[in-house]
């Protein structure tokens, strides 16, 4: 009976420190969820998702009292460009947005240009609430623009880059 006991507590003690985590639930979540966004096998359809996820910015942004933002076709090579980009070092970044910036600028005769990028989000809504969730990328959704353009292109496990570029027209 004593061995009985003690294989319990031993496979309970067991149990308990297998069970234990140093990551909070959210740590634990977000691992989680970008793991399966890397590698979870969706079909994708770019043009698709930039029409959701531009419609949910506008939804967000009347939802705070911002004016939704105008779409500027202008600028959408300019997002297609930089995600070509990212693809290629299969990194995210701002590498050459001052560039970027200053042609989209000169273009559209914009006053201010700002940013987001973000990858392997596999729908429309992940991407937003990923962009919500950090404080910057939120500051430039909330920010005051009046135009924006938004590219998603599939690398070639077709995983999604996004580039949204914010614009202040006056």
């Amino acid at each position: 009976m004593k061995r009985l006991i003690g294989a319990f507590f031993v496979i309970a003690l067991l149990m308990g420190f297998s069970m234990c985590s140093t990551s909070s639930p959210q740590e634990e979540e977000k691992e989680l969820t970008e793991a399966l966004s890397e590698n979870e096998k969706v079909a994708i359809e770019p043009a698709q998702m930039e029409a959701n996820l531009l419609g949910l910015v506008n939804a967000y942004r009347s939802s705070i009292g911002a004016s939704p933002l105008e779409n500027s076709p202008t600028s959408y090579k300019y997002a297609q460009e930089h995600n070509d980009y990212m693809i290629s070092k299969n990194s995210l970044s701002h590498d050459n947005f001052e560039e970027r910036a200053s042609k989209i600028a000169e273009e559209t005769n914009a006053k201010s240009v700002s940013e987001n990028v973000a990858r392997f989000y596999i729908t429309a809504e992940k991407a937003l609430d990923g962009w919500l969730n950090s404080p910057s990328h939120k500051a430039a959704l909330e920010g005051n623009y009046t135009h924006t353009t938004l590219g998603i292109q599939l690398d070639k496990s077709g995983r999604p880059y996004f580039t949204q570029i914010f614009i202040l027209v006056e």
